[in-house]
């Protein structure tokens, strides 16, 4: 086998080349040692599971399909979620791919089969060869969790590790590629990668439009929704994709790539006792300090490498104890409405040159906001439902990077650079018959009333039943003009409303449901699709909790037959959920 070279005038820096060179080193080394050769017969077929929040680990799996296929393998590619134990039980090759979730949560479409395979004890499945690539991000403690506990379990019922898993962070697409290259060609037995690795060259074909390579598009509209007086403030957005050739569906995604705001970058650039017309080299070009905080990087999030190195060069007992704890809640809760600049001037003794200072930080990364439009009704804008963040904390203003970008600094010159995100699961179901119950408080009601369109435009005779709530009715009742026409032209039978903050005791979508939990269920034993769109630490939960409760009271169920028919419309992909 040959080790790929990375040539010097390769578009990476030194860091960036000297990363895959070890990369490459250790996995040769790893596969050169390797004794557990993958029987020539079964090597054919290569199994390609993945789980995916929000479309990433779906993408790597697409590009380990196509270089399956360059290689004389035959891709067999699944989500998770639509095999079994049994089935990945007796799979001779297996590369799994997944991203984790949340607060190291598995994504939703794998949660099944980890339920399931989490419970075995047997060290039978020794005929598995297997491949780990763990997608994740290093802000959240439990980086990576999904794959190391994937990794873990099948080496533990006897499955074969090819080589090691390799975790990565939120820039997936070099590793992932790195990583194929290397993978792919030991299954197939060539042993063979081209001397110079490409990275610049996709394995798969790409849309025109993305991550690396974004559509400037214009904003046409920005309107507020919510009342001048509310405590929220709520945001709509139309988004011009006119001439592009891009095309979207409802219930995809569109990935905003904002700029950080100016004062902010400034008032860093003080605090660093900088000028800001630095040259410093980012992603192998020179360019200014003030031009490299306000475009490339994460400025608002501190980075858990900066956190650690303030502790460290402080020297102060209590941080550097909060960073050390097994429990990181104190660390968390110590951090609640800091963002870098705070953390800056509380510990001023600790100095940065531009240089250092750039190397603790994380990519500036893209917004991911669920479409609130039908392209059947809007081809040419794409719709947005965006809750401004602002909130006054350490004496100071702070905002939320994206949201106050649309809502702040895009004006008639200013492009908006962004990327569809497709979402193949959540959707309008095919069949026009069928009923859709839709659960989308606050902003998450904006795919919904894509869904909405998107009936309207079908001439759709599936009933429709939306559960909407906010604080108060006067002030965050968003699109009510919009939905009482829906009610009155019968494309929405039914609208439960829960405003929290209008009566003595809290009504939340969730006591909603429990309060016509009958129907609710009747709508689901005529065949219904079971819809949730937002918050997914609380709210989300606090649904699929009344789903399994009413199931088992209306069903006439115990709750492990409850869990079993919330199962089986997951596994029918009649239960999905768009959380974040």
């Amino acid at each position: 086998m040959k080790i790929p070279t990375i040539s010097s005038d390769a578009p990476y820096s030194a860091s960036q080349r000297a990363w895959l060179s070890g990369f490459f080193a250790g996995m040769h080394s790893q596969l050169l040692q390797s004794a557990n050769t993958v029987v020539q017969t079964e090597a054919r077929v290569v199994n390609i599971l993945y789980g995916s929040q929000t479309g990433n680990a779906q993408s790597v799996a697409n590009d380990a399909a196509t270089a399956a296929k360059a290689h004389g393998l035959k891709p067999l590619v699944h989500s998770m979620d639509e095999i079994t134990a049994a089935q990945l039980s007796v799979m001779a090759t297996v590369l799994l791919i997944t991203s984790t979730y949340g607060e190291g949560e598995m994504p939703d479409s794998v949660q099944m089969l980890w339920d399931e395979v989490a419970k075995l004890s047997e060290t039978t499945w020794y005929t598995m060869h297997y491949a780990v690539f763990a997608l994740g991000d290093t802000s959240y403690d439990l980086f990576c969790e999904a794959g190391k506990n994937w990794d873990n379990k099948l080496a533990e019922l006897g499955a074969l590790r090819l080589f090691d898993r390799v975790d990565c962070d939120v820039d997936y697409e070099e590793p992932a590629q790195a990583w194929l290259a290397l993978v792919v060609p030991h299954i197939s037995g060539t042993q063979q990668t081209a001397a110079v690795l490409d990275m610049s060259a996709p394995l798969e074909e790409k849309p025109q439009y993305h991550r690396k390579h974004p559509f400037p598009a214009a904003l046409v509209v920005n309107r507020l929704l919510t009342a001048p007086h509310s405590s929220k403030e709520t945001r709509h957005y139309e988004i011009s994709i006119a001439g592009s050739g891009l095309h979207y569906e409802a219930g995809d995604a569109l990935c905003v790539i904002p700029s950080n705001c100016p004062t902010l970058v400034t008032d860093i650039i003080a605090a660093l006792a900088c000028q800001g017309d630095e040259d410093e080299p980012v992603k192998g070009e020179l360019m200014s300090l003030r031009d490299a905080l306000s475009t490339h990087y994460e400025i608002k999030t501190p980075s858990k490498e900066f956190i650690e190195e303030l502790a460290k060069r402080s020297g102060d007992q209590h941080l550097n104890g909060l960073v050390n704890a097994t429990d990181k809640q104190a660390l968390s809760d110590f951090l609640w409405g800091r963002d870098t600049l705070d953390l800056l001037r509380t510990y001023p003794i600790c100095e940065f040159s531009a240089a250092e200072f750039l190397g603790l930080l994380k990519p500036l990364q893209h917004r991911a906001y669920s479409i609130s439009s039908s392209s059947k009704v809007s081809p040419d804008t794409v719709h947005l439902t965006v809750a401004s963040v602002r909130y006054h904390s350490g004496g100071r203003d702070h905002k939320g990077v994206c949201s106050t970008f649309l809502a702040d600094l895009v004006t008639d010159s200013t492009k908006v650079k962004c990327f569809f995100l497709p979402n193949k699961v959540f959707r309008v179901p095919e069949d026009n018959t069928v009923p859709m119950i839709m659960v989308g408080p606050g902003t998450g009601i904006a795919p919904f009333r894509a869904f909405l369109q998107e009936r309207q435009a079908r001439q759709a005779i599936g009933k429709n039943w939306l559960f909407f709530g906010d604080r108060n009715a006067d002030t965050d009742f968003i699109y009510q003009d919009e939905l009482n026409a829906f009610k009155e032209q019968g494309v929405l039978t039914r609208l439960e409303l829960a405003f929290s903050r209008d009566q003595e005791d809290k009504i939340y979508v969730q006591d909603k449901m429990r309060e016509h939990g009958a129907e609710l269920f009747a709508w689901l034993v005529e065949g219904g699709y079971f819809f949730v769109c937002g918050d997914a630490y609380r709210m989300a939960k606090d649904v699929d909790n009344a789903l399994h409760q009413l199931i088992a009271t209306h069903g006439n169920l115990s709750e492990q037959q409850a869990l079993d028919y919330v199962n089986q419309l997951k596994k029918e992909k009649r239960y999905v959920r768009d959380v974040y």
